[in-house]
């Protein structure tokens, strides 16, 4: 390579990436972008700037799809790598004049998004809580693992973002008369937990004559690690996910409908009320069918 075009391909670098931070940095101020937000963005805008022979201006759709064909056994990662690709040219495309490689001159998608399974991730039962309940070594774990069941909170919900970017649930967060919890949401949005008579209790006993401050002294890590220690102790695939996902399913099982499940579970999209219930059968449906002639 010549000089003049080495210098050329490294002023075409660097323009990519302060493109790239110029997009991190408006996400996180127009939408609360968390941390863990950032990092996913930052890692997928920067593998595909690494991966690009040209300037990012002449990106077309080709180029999309050829970097997307490296993931193709990887479909939950391919699609998290359609998915920020998409919203960072959308956004180069009205901040800085770019063509957009995912559209056509109309306005239509040129590029569909890459399928994934539809396979049944793990779901937390009621007899899998009964079973890590009995396990659990203190009140402080069996108000945990009995708030995560009931509410379906995210673990960042419960303890905070892996780099406290929100602070967990503090004593005057709760209202045990209303069995809710405030707490600050994906996307620094703030929502409601909600709880029964049981949780309750055992948070009623874990806040006891406090006022303030934490109210279970737990980081993020240190939650993750409970989770992982009472997962391995009983054998149950134990996260906040896997009870997210039961608290969705024995919600719609109970017959709750999916505009009230989206709202419970602080979602913001039907598709992903959709997503954490795959493991509502029809069975199930059939449970609840009432026949129309008597």
């Amino acid at each position: 390579m010549a000089p003049n075009d080495e210098h050329q391909a490294s002023s075409d670098k660097h323009l990519s990436a302060e493109a790239a931070e110029a997009f991190i940095s408006d996400r996180k101020a127009t939408k609360g972008l968390t941390v863990r937000g950032e990092e996913w963005i930052r890692d997928t805008v920067t593998r595909f700037l690494e991966w690009l022979p040209i300037p990012l201006e002449d990106a077309r759709r080709q180029h999309i799809v050829q970097f997307l064909g490296q993931f193709d056994r990887k479909p939950w990662r391919k699609r998290s790598m359609y998915l920020g690709l998409r919203t960072f040219w959308r956004w180069l495309s009205v901040h800085y004049g770019r063509p957009n490689p995912f559209l056509d001159q109309w306005g239509n998608s040129v590029i569909d998004a890459p399928k994934t399974p539809t396979r049944v991730l793990n779901t937390m039962t009621c007899e899998n809580v009964a079973t890590l309940l009995s396990a659990c070594e203190s009140a402080r774990d069996k108000a945990i693992i009995s708030l995560l069941a009931d509410s379906g909170a995210r673990l960042s919900e419960i303890a905070g973002g892996r780099r406290e970017e929100t602070p967990g649930i503090l004593v005057d967060y709760v209202d045990l008369e209303r069995h809710r919890i405030k707490v600050m949401g994906k996307g620094r949005k703030e929502g409601w937990l909600v709880f029964g008579d049981q949780t309750a209790s055992l948070l009623r006993a874990q806040i006891g004559e406090r006022t303030n401050g934490s109210v279970f002294d737990l980081k993020y890590e240190g939650v993750a690690k409970l989770l992982q220690r009472l997962g391995r102790q009983t054998g149950i695939h134990c996260n906040a996910h896997s009870f997210r996902r039961g608290f969705a399913t024995s919600l719609r099982r109970a017959g709750v409908g999916e505009l009230d499940i989206m709202a419970l579970g602080r979602w913001s999209d039907l598709s992903l009320v959709q997503r954490y219930t795959r493991a509502y059968t029809f069975d199930d449906a059939a449970a609840r069918y009432k026949p129309i002639v008597n």
